[in-house]
């Protein structure tokens, strides 16, 4: 298999992008802390030799807080891989270096990617790379990921790296702790000795000094023998009784004391008197404590107007693609099941989703572009007092935004935080955020019927009543569920702007395009299938030789003009349709669900519809395209799925319809995420039925009221 290859580092220094560089993979990049929540593998050749990368989640220290950070320190103490390269930020060496000097007290000799060279030199800052390696005892290599310039070299030094199987070094590190700690250290090391087997027990040591939670956890659980923590204890209040201070202090101070005296041997920064930032002058405007509001949704409501308005044209052309499709197999096949199932299934199914992918594209563009520039993690910052007056940590607002794309990701996201009820409060609210699979039923029904103000009400559904929806069930839940939610404060870095990369753009959009294109061509496709199966069978002869009889009539009534025949014939054509259509098997499926839809003036083929969007939403539409649409194609083919709904829905059903959509629950994919992440059977059947709740009241409420007022 090869050298196994660990990428480690802080949030936002750079490691996905280095990934990217070394396996090609197609790692959605984000300049915030927490986009890589699960362990990603790639693999490369250095020199015709496979080898394999591991992606990490970003970790600030060995001491873990959140799931990403546990799942990051659980790969290199268990997995052991052959070699960790430590990704650095080499503009901010001092809090980056803190993670490599506790690998180093670990016993993991890392080699040191200083990442966004470019940056360096932009600043004015000189690094000493042969010193600074020669202080810390690893050998370092300058990169810059976005562009790849030394990505080759740092992997061809870590495969070297790897090949010496070097297990003892000279550590560099010599933390300058006060003797008396020193040997409680000591102690209680030897004591860790007599319970664990593992490698380094000063490490351990020092880890239960700094009350590490997890390795606590791990002694509690030794034979049930807490000696090794009440020696910890007692070591604590005799540190504590002379100094005034816990060894916690010190620990920390002695790591951040070395990292200072390494860069300042090393690091030399050109002085430019009263110079300001660049980021800092783009931050006083867009995080102005008022304007950084309307700031950011006017940024989403441009890209949502962008959304629907630049992808008008390349929706047309695909529409007359699929237009022409159908037509071509409508008169090159014989009438039968085959050219049916071609034209009323596959085509009509696939068409009535694929038309939408330009809109997709723009929605992601623009998401990539706020995401790489730096921007999105300063609307975290932002809505940071926001999220706690509704019971949220500053975090969950990175989830939030990231269920704009795909609500997988995003409850996977929720692992960056802390706090258990946080996690699961997260979880529970971000599928209300409407994903990107809703799109293309709100693209629809907004330009259907209210082609005016199509792009506005896209950006009604789209951000305003999905954040709406999040924010009241997050108040809902605080004075409710979680009452006694314990509240920790909001850290968060605020990297540089930068100037996205075109490839990095063009990576986030193909890895959502193809999400999506595989969709088409396996979820979608065999649902389309399946529903022009149950929408044709059983066949109901005395139905169609009754219409038929009836067609022959008007066509021979001479007493008819040629407009009246064409008229009379296509209603009868949709007549015989919808009466034969009752009677197949999704009508009959349809017919039994039809009550729990009507209230919000549904009929029985958006109930279908809605019950297929629980697979995937794209197949909302795809399905109203075989159900509203099929079994026509003798009548005026110039109508379209959207002249159809027209006769079916009101702009009031069809609103109501959209807020049903938003609600209601993810895909059968986030699901089985979200009850991954909550691992708890009572939250995941919770998080089903309220969603299901909200959205049936919510959109029979609107209905009936609207009914009501006669809207």
């Amino acid at each position: 298999m090869g050298l196994k290859i660990a990428l480690a580092g802080n949030p936002n220094a750079g490691k996905t992008s280095l990934f990217n560089r070394m396996t090609g993979a197609s790692q959605k990049v984000g300049n915030w802390g927490g986009v890589t929540v699960e362990i990603k593998e790639g693999n490369a050749k250095v020199n015709d030799e496979p080898v394999t990368i591991i992606d990490l989640p970003g970790t600030y220290s060995m001491s873990t807080c959140s799931l990403d950070e546990a799942a990051a320190r659980s790969y290199l103490l268990e997995e052991k891989p052959d070699v960790v390269i430590d990704v650095i930020d080499a503009t901010n060496l001092e809090r980056h270096l803190y993670l490599t000097v506790q690998l180093l007290e670990l016993g993991i000799r890392p080699v040191l990617a200083l990442n966004m060279w470019d940056e360096v030199k932009t600043k004015g800052i000189e690094i000493d790379i042969p010193l600074l390696g020669k202080l810390l005892g690893v050998p370092i290599m300058a990169t810059d990921g976005r562009k790849g310039d030394g990505v080759e070299r740092l992997l061809a030094t870590a495969v070297d790296f790897g090949h010496q199987k070097q297990t003892v070094f000279e550590n560099k590190v010599q933390l300058k702790l006060p003797k008396e700690i020193e040997k409680a250290i000591d102690t209680l090391s030897d004591h860790v000795g007599t319970f664990y087997n593992g490698n380094n027990p000063r490490w351990i040591a020092m880890q239960l000094l700094e009350h590490d939670k997890a390795v606590e956890i791990m002694f509690s659980q030794i034979k049930n023998d807490r000696s090794v923590l009440d020696l910890r204890d007692t070591i604590d209040k005799q540190i504590a009784s002379l100094f005034g201070e816990t060894p916690e202090g010190f620990i920390a101070e002695a790591r951040y004391g070395f990292i200072a005296g390494a860069v300042k041997e090393s690091v030399k920064v050109e002085v430019k008197i009263n110079r300001i930032e660049f980021s800092e002058k783009i931050d006083s405007v867009l995080t102005h404590r008022f304007w950084a509001y309307p700031i950011f949704l006017l940024f989403l409501w441009l890209l949502f107007q962008a959304t629907f308005k630049l992808g008008q044209f390349p929706m047309h052309l695909i529409e007359l693609v699929f237009s022409w499709l159908n037509s071509i197999a409508s008169h090159s096949l014989p009438a039968g099941v085959i050219r049916d199932l071609l034209t009323d299934g596959i085509i009509a199914g696939i068409g009535g989703v694929i038309v939408f992918l330009p809109n997709i594209l723009i929605l992601f563009f623009g998401i990539s572009i706020m995401e790489d520039t730096g921007y999105m993690a300063r609307t975290a910052f932002i809505m940071d007092k926001l999220m706690h007056r509704i019971g949220l940590h500053g975090k969950s607002f990175i989830p939030m935004i990231m269920g704009l794309g795909c609500s997988v990701p995003a409850i996977m996201a929720a692992r960056t935080l802390e706090s258990k009820p946080d996690r699961i409060k997260t979880i529970l609210l971000t599928p209300l955020i409407s994903c990107s699979a809703r799109l293309p039923v709100f693209v629809l029904f907004a330009g259907t019927f209210f082609p005016n103000h199509a792009g506005n009400i896209v950006f009604l559904f789209q951000v305003v009543l999905g954040f709406s929806a999040f924010i009241c069930m997050a108040i809902l839940f605080k004075h409710t569920l979680f009452t006694n939610s314990e509240d920790y404060p909001f850290v968060m870095e605020l990297p540089p702007y930068r100037l996205p990369t075109f490839r990095s753009i063009l990576i986030h959009m193909w890895h959502k395009t193809e999400h999506y294109l595989k969709k088409m061509g396996g979820v979608v496709l065999l649902f389309s299938v399946a529903l022009w199966w149950l929408g044709a069978y059983p066949k109901s002869r005395g139905i169609e030789e009754k219409y038929s009889i009836e067609i022959e009539s008007i066509k021979n009534d001479k007493t008819m003009s040629d407009d009246g025949k064409k008229t009379a014939l296509v209603k009868c054509e949709n007549e015989k349709h919808a009466s034969v259509m009752e009677h197949t098997y999704i009508g009959t499926i349809g017919k039994m669900l039809e009550p729990l839809v009507k209230p919000f003036g549904t009929d029985w083929r958006g109930a279908v519809s809605l019950a297929t969007g629980f697979v995937a939403k794209e197949i909302v539409v795809g399905s109203m395209g075989v159900l509203y649409a099929a079994g026509n194609d003798h009548s005026d083919n110039k109508q379209g799925l959207r002249q159809k709904l027209q006769k079916v829905y009101t702009p009031l059903s069809a609103f109501a319809f959209m807020l049903f959509v938003l609600l209601y629950t993810p895909c059968m994919v986030a699901l089985v995420t979200a009850m991954r992440e909550l691992k708890d059977w009572k939250w995941s059947v919770f998080s089903v039925s309220y969603q299901l709740a909200l959205a049936w009241i919510c959109a029979t409420a609107v209905f009936q009221i609207g009914t009501l007022l006669r809207l």
